[in-house]
């Protein structure tokens, strides 16, 4: 270790991450799950049918409409 004390979440308890995107404040412990929340905000969609070319911003969202095809 390079100093006596963690720096960070885990070292003051707080494990939450908040998504502050106009206000927002959807919060959760795991990274990835407010990584995902925050795509909802922006235009980005990078996951694409290769059967209609519908785009996604969520592979989860792409998985359901592969469902129909």
């Amino acid at each position: 270790h390079l100093c006596d004390d963690h720096v960070g979440r885990k070292a003051n308890n707080n494990l939450c991450l908040t998504c502050y995107w106009n206000n927002c404040n959807y919060t959760k412990k795991k990274r990835d799950h407010v990584t995902s929340h925050i795509r909802k905000h922006i235009e980005f969609k990078p996951h694409i049918c290769q059967t209609c070319y519908r785009a996604f911003k969520r592979p989860q969202d792409l998985k359901k409409h592969l469902a129909i095809h």
